[in-house]
C-alpha cells in the first residue's frame, strides 16, 4: 500500500531529475578517448606478436570506442556507456581465448565490474536500471570464473602463446589497467559523494531565502554555547532576537517578493558583524536570533544592538523600484548557570515582547 510520501514523490516531476551521476559527460569522453588510446597501442602489440585474429578484433574495437567517443562529446551517456561495456567484455573474451590468461586479459573484468557495480548505490535508480546493472554484473563475475574453470582443466582454445616474458609484460600491464581503472573510478566516485553531502549538508544548515542559518542550525549551535558556558567558569554568553517591525504590513503593502528581500536585506546588516564573532540565524518567520561575541561584555553586546537598530533605523533599500524604510525590535538576555537553554530563548522573547508593546523599534534587556 503506496504511503502519503510516495504518491508525492509519484507526482513531483522534478524527483528523478535530482539522479546524481558520479562521471559527468567530459570524464566520459575522457574515459572513451584513453581507451581508444589504449587499442591503438594493443594494435601495434598485436601486429609484433603476429595475432592475425586480435589484430582485426582490436581494428573493431579502435572504430567502437571512436564513435562512443563521439557518442560521449554530444552527450549520449547511455549509448556511451553500453557501448564501453560491451566492447570491453567481448575483447576479454576473445584476447583470452586467443592468447591465454597468462596475458592478463581477463584482469580488465575487475575494472569493468567496479564501473558497472558503482552506479547500483545511487540515488533514484528505478528497478529496472538496478535490475540491468546486477544481470550484468552477475555475468561479468560468471565470466571470470567460467574463464578460470577452463584455463585450469587446459580447455582454453589458445591458438597464439606468447612468449613467458612477453606474457608476464602483458599481464603487469593489464593488472596496470584493470586495477587501475578501480582506483579511478573509486576515486571519482568518492570525490563526488562528497561534494553532494556537503552540497545536502549546507543546503540542510542554512535557510533557502536568506542564506543564513535555519533554526535547527542555529538551535545546534547554541546548545553548543549553553555546554561551553557550563563547563567554562568566566564565560560569557548573551543572546538577541531581532524582529522587524509591522513585517505584515510590508507584505500588505508592497507584497511578499519586497517583504522576501527585506529579510535578506536585514542580514546584510548581521553579515557586517560576522568579523566580530557575531553567530545569527533565521529563527522564524521575521525573527532572527543572535549570539554575542565570546569577547563582549553584556553592556558591549547591548550598546552592539543598540547601534544596529539606528544603523537599520536611518537604512533605506530600493526593491523593485520602491523605497522602503523599516525597523526593527530586539530583546536581549544573558545566560547564567541556572538556566536551561529554553529558559535564555524564552527570556530574550519575552524582551522582544515588551519591546514590541512598548513602541517597538527598541531594545528592552
Amino acid at each position: 500500500m503506496n504511503t502519503d510520501n510516495d504518491r508525492l514523490v509519484f507526482r513531483d516531476r522534478t524527483y528523478k531529475d535530482n539522479e546524481v551521476d558520479y562521471i559527468g559527460q567530459k570524464q566520459f569522453a575522457n574515459v572513451s578517448g584513453s581507451l581508444f588510446v589504449t587499442h591503438l597501442g594493443l594494435e601495434l602489440l598485436y601486429i609484433i606478436l603476429g595475432c592475425l585474429p586480435m589484430m582485426i578484433i582490436n581494428i573493431i574495437s579502435i572504430l567502437v570506442f571512436a564513435v562512443a567517443t563521439g557518442a560521449a562529446k554530444k552527450g549520449m551517456i547511455q549509448l556511451t556507456i553500453w557501448i564501453m561495456i560491451t566492447e570491453v567484455y567481448f575483447h576479454v573474451v576473445f584476447a583470452s581465448f586467443t592468447l591465454g590468461l597468462s596475458c592478463g586479459f581477463q584482469l580488465w573484468l575487475f575494472g569493468s565490474l567496479t564501473s558497472i557495480f558503482i552506479p547500483f548505490f545511487m540515488p533514484n535508480l528505478s528497478r529496472k536500471q538496478k535490475g540491468q546493472i546486477a544481470g550484468i554484473s552477475f555475468v561479468i563475475v560468471c565470466t571470470f570464473l567460467i574463464l578460470t574453470i577452463l584455463d585450469d582443466n587446459g580447455m582454453m582454445p589458445t591458438k597464439y602463446n606468447p612468449e613467458p616474458q612477453v606474457a608476464r609484460l602483458m599481464y603487469y600491464f593489464n593488472a596496470v589497467l584493470g586495477f587501475g581503472s578501480i582506483m579511478i573510478y573509486l576515486g571519482i566516485y568518492i570525490a563526488k559523494m562528497s561534494a553532494k553531502s556537503n552540497e545536502l549538508q549546507i543546503a540542510a544548515d542554512h535557510d533557502f531565502l536568506t542564506g543564513i542559518y535555519n533554526r535547527q542550525r542555529i538551535q545546534k549551535i547554541l546548545d553548543a554555547e549553553v555546554l561551553r558556558a557550563q563547563e567554562v567558569e568566566d564565560s560569557n554568553l548573551m543572546v538577541a532576537i531581532a524582529d522587524i517591525d509591522f513585517f505584515k504590513k510590508i507584505n500588505d503593502t508592497y507584497g511578499h517578493i519586497v517583504g522576501d528581500e527585506a529579510l535578506k536585506d536585514l542580514t546584510s546588516f548581521f553579515f557586517q558583524r560576522m568579523s566580530e564573532g557575531m553567530l545569527f540565524g533565521r529563527w522564524g518567520g521575521e525573527e532572527f536570533l543572535l549570539i554575542a561575541p565570546e569577547n563582549k561584555s553584556y553592556d558591549e553586546f547591548v550598546r552592539m544592538m543598540e547601534d544596529l537598530r539606528k544603523q537599520i533605523e536611518e537604512h533605506e533599500f530600493n526593491s523593485y523600484g520602491e523605497h522602503i524604510r523599516y525597523t526593527i525590535s530586539i530583546g536581549i538576555a544573558a545566560y547564567d548557570k541556572s538556566m536551561t537553554v529554553e529558559n535564555l530563548v524564552n527570556l530574550a522573547d519575552d524582551r522582544l515582547y515588551q519591546a514590541k508593546e512598548t513602541g517597538r523599534n527598541k531594545i528592552v534587556y
